[in-house]
């Protein structure tokens, strides 16, 4: 009779969980304590606080939003440090040589010892996450949401149990390639968060000698870094129940990331197939080296030259000129030797751990490094002279949907195709004045505007650029003025999120320079005030084009024709009982807004300086005269303009 071959030995799952159960019993108490504690202590606090006016959908609203988001967060943090101290434990034979000796030695099969011990790991954290589903059921149930609360904890099981198939099938990856207990960790932390730290660093070296490279915005590639990409996840939904009203009752939440979820999933299947394959090939004498694949060796000593080239390219740089105003072919040459420096440590210390000496400083080795240099160099040079036509690129008028700019503190989004235009024509100015832009860093005497461009493709891809401007040096900035005071830019600042109201309006108020006090004060507005100077006089005054306008520059148009004075609203409406939608609407007053200043004339009478008025009136009273002689400022006071 054939005997069969054998897939699972119950000796080997069974040992691992008597081993190494107080792994287990931590991820046990941890997640009673996250879920059905925490969540016993909600609803508990909930129930209180709706005593008047108890409403069980919004008690299981509540109770559900906490539970999705303990699935994803708390789900992600507990499967992926978890994860790697089950692998740790699971595949500690492979990491010494009598262990993986006496392994091999025993009448079982390779893939029965993996899947043996793989599935311990897997099947003791599924049981676990059951368990604390039946417990926290028993919780919604004793809050009397059972039934909200069962397809919120189904939807948390499920969160979790993929979480922990993607986190320790990619443990059961790295450990099969891997030859060290202690280096297993560390290779699982780096790979784990690699894609988005290595996208950061290299943004921060291209945004140093790149001009218009600008480290704003949003990781592209953060999903191929799950950790980052999880914990960052904004796939929750509050559904109301009129969802037209956000003062209506919240009766449901929702997870739609299901789909990146379940690729996750699939992933971790993979690596659990790959982890497999790799260990019933592997050359078990390789416990204790560091890489255990001789392919991935000189892989991970040039991803360890390359890591330690921006890592430590940067920290030197940023340390030995911190205060030095350096920029151009100058701050490239200082980074490259940097980095250099950095990868030729990153190159000899992974040398070092693989050969297990300090001799390998030997002639191939050196060529070896040598051409990582080279490589380096490349990109480096390729960035400063713009090979890459990263710095002269700027997008075609046909493939732009939107355009957003952000300068001293305003965004204002364009969409409208003559804006567009000027936007891309402005870009293509700033560009061409790279040098004299360049050559003002670290002249602090120089007005300079921050200014950060956002492309969006019809494609729904985005490009982000951005730049320092110099007034003195270039027309740039008055043509940016002139686009941020544009009709649709007006608009843009006009429409709020939040519509305005006598019951939205939460707090009010005028600010203007006090000339009697010698100082700025504030005139409180009540709602009902504040919505008739808004409705009635501010929005007719912005329709016209004599107020909503921003000043990027200060020239004599702007002191001579602006009062020291601007008027706040602060918007809020309450979403539920505990979250609020808040927005923020200021302007300044201007001397042509005819409808504000009558109703503050007719309602306060104040007396008003102009920015130059109140500018002048300040120097001439500080002790700074050399100061005021400097910028020509006189030193006799001037009188206020009085609205009356």
């Amino acid at each position: 009779m054939k005997s069969k071959t054998s897939y699972f030995n119950r000796a080997l799952f069974l040992n691992l969980l008597k081993r190494y159960w107080p792994i287990f019993a931590g991820y046990c108490l941890i997640w009673i304590i996250v879920l059905p504690i925490a969540l016993a202590n909600r609803l508990q606090y909930e129930a209180a606080s709706m005593a008047n006016h108890f409403d069980l959908r919004v008690l299981a609203a509540i109770g559900g939003d906490q539970i999705l988001r303990v699935g994803i967060y708390g789900g992600t943090l507990m499967s992926g440090v978890f994860a790697i101290f089950i692998a740790m434990a699971a595949f500690s034979y492979l990491y010494n040589a009598r262990s993986v000796s006496m392994m091999c030695s025993l009448p079982i099969k390779r893939e029965s010892v993996f899947l043996s011990v793989f599935t311990s790991g897997l099947v003791s954290m599924l049981v676990i996450n059951i368990a604390v589903f039946l417990i926290s059921l028993a919780v919604v149930a004793a809050s009397g949401v059972f039934a909200a609360g069962l397809i919120y904890l189904l939807q948390w099981l499920a969160m979790v149990s993929m979480l922990n198939l993607f986190f320790f099938g990619f443990a059961a990856l790295v450990a099969s390639l891997t030859g060290n207990t202690l280096v297993l960790p560390i290779i699982y932390v780096i790979l784990n968060f690699t894609v988005y730290v290595v996208e950061m660093l290299i943004k921060t070296v291209m945004s140093m000698f790149i001009y218009g490279i600008s480290m704003t915005g949003s990781s592209t590639l953060a999903a191929f870094s799950p950790p980052v990409a999880l914990l960052t996840s904004s796939n929750f939904e509050r559904i109301l129940e009129d969802p037209t009203d956000y003062n209506s009752a919240f009766i449901g939440a929702a997870y739609n990331g299901w789909g990146t979820l379940a690729v996750y999933a699939l992933v971790g299947l993979t690596f659990a197939a790959l982890a497999l394959l790799l260990i019933k090939h592997r050359r078990m004498e390789t416990a204790g080296d560091v890489v255990a694949v001789r392919p991935l060796k000189p892989i991970f000593k040039y991803c360890l030259s390359v890591g330690c080239a921006l890592v430590l390219g940067l920290l030197i740089f940023s340390t030995v000129f911190s205060n030095s105003p350096l920029f151009g072919i100058k701050s490239m040459l200082f980074m490259l030797l940097f980095m250099i420096l950095g990868a030729f440590i990153g190159y000899f210390a992974a040398e070092m751990l693989m050969q297990k000496t300090l001799r390998v400083f030997s002639a191939r080795n050196w060529l070896k490094m040598g051409i990582a240099a080279l490589i380096i160099s490349a990109f480096m040079l390729g960035g400063e002279f713009d090979v890459y036509g990263i710095e002269s690129k700027v997008p075609q008028f046909d493939k732009v949907q939107s355009v957003e700019i952000s300068v001293s503190g305003e965004n204002v989004t364009f969409e409208q195709a003559e804006n567009i235009e000027a936007a891309l024509s402005l870009h293509r100015d700033i560009i061409s004045h790279k040098d004299v832009n360049e050559s003002c860093i670290g002249n602090y005497e120089m007005a300079v505007n921050n200014v950060t461009i956002n492309y969006t493709y019809k494609n729904g891809k985005i490009l982000t650029r951005g730049y320092n401007i110099y007034k003195d040096v270039s027309d740039d900035i008055y043509t940016l003025n002139d686009l941020m005071n544009s009709k649709e830019a007006v608009e843009y600042r006009k429409n709020l999120s939040v519509p305005v109201s006598v019951d939205t309006i939460a707090d009010a108020y005028i600010s203007y320079f006090d000339r009697e006090l010698e100082t700025y004060n504030n005139v409180e507005l009540s709602p009902a005030q504040a919505y008739e100077l808004y409705t009635q006089c501010i929005i007719p005054d912005i329709d016209d084009g004599t107020l909503g306008k921003v000043w990027l520059i200060t020239d004599d148009s702007y002191y001579d024709g602006v009062y020291d004075c601007t008027i706040n609203f602060s918007i809020e409406k309450r979403i539920d009982d505990n979250e609020y939608k808040s927005a923020y609407f200021y302007t300044t007053l201007t001397l042509n807004a005819e409808r504000t200043k009558e109703w503050i004339s007719k309602n306060y009478g104040l007396s008003l300086s102009t920015m130059g008025e109140s500018a002048k009136y300040m120097y001439y009273e500080s002790d700074s005269k050399a100061y005021a002689e400097k910028y020509g400022y006189p030193v006799v006071a001037q009188s206020a303009t009085v609205i009356d």
